[in-house]
């Protein structure tokens, strides 16, 4: 991960105001503001996070947190668990899964990419869910649950995947059937919940030569 240069504080006092960088206590906090427009949707909303600078994710990326409850008030809401929102057990973002960095970085990490295409995107889709009570693109799975969904679209290969589940995972999953509840916990069919990983076991299916007993 790449140090706060001097060109990056100026452009986030410039891009956030209402964030304050405390280089001494290793954090940035405060409110910070968007604008995003997607798929006719037009939102504009205000969070209060805290970026710790020197506690990092598996991903080595600075850790997000949301300090006025605002995410936690929305899964109270719907009846989902925060979990279902991509928040860590820290209560930490969950940006992005391996495999998906570029759909934040072009090619290495910056500031600027990290705030516009990791954490608004982020906060977009809490926003989002508040008006239609889900995630707005494609909504893939937190956690392990997400590199089905890698393995399914082409972007891992079956060894990663098998380095991640071990032999009894990988059992359980190929017993499921399309009218198996979803692998996330919801209640709902897994074909209609997460269809990307119901493709992706099925493909686990074809793919190797674990057979059920």
């Amino acid at each position: 991960m790449a140090l706060l240069t001097a060109k990056d504080v100026e452009w986030i006092n410039t891009q956030y105001p209402e964030l304050d960088i405390d280089i001494i206590n290793n954090k940035i906090e405060g409110n910070i503001s968007f604008k995003i427009e997607y798929q006719g949707y037009r939102i504009s909303d205000t969070y209060q996070i805290k970026i710790v600078l020197n506690q990092f994710d598996v991903h080595q990326l600075p850790k997000v947190f949301e300090i006025s409850q605002k995410i936690e008030n929305i899964a109270k809401k719907y009846n989902v668990s925060t979990d279902e929102l991509h928040i860590n057990s820290d209560k930490s973002f969950c940006i992005f899964i391996e495999g998906r960095e570029k759909d934040i970085f072009e090619n290495k990490f910056t500031w600027q990419e990290f705030f516009l295409n990791g954490i608004e995107k982020f906060l977009f889709q809490m926003s989002y869910y508040v008006q239609e009570g889900r995630l707005p693109w494609g909504e893939y799975a937190h956690g392990r649950l997400g590199y089905i969904e890698l393995y399914a679209e082409d972007d891992i290969s079956l060894d990663k995947l098998l380095n991640i589940f071990d032999k009894k995972e990988i059992i359980s999953l190929i017993l499921t059937n399309r009218q198996s509840n979803c692998l996330c916990g919801s209640g709902g069919k897994m074909r209609k919940c997460h269809p990307i990983i119901y493709k992706g076991i099925s493909k686990i299916k074809f793919q190797t030569n674990l057979n059920p007993a």
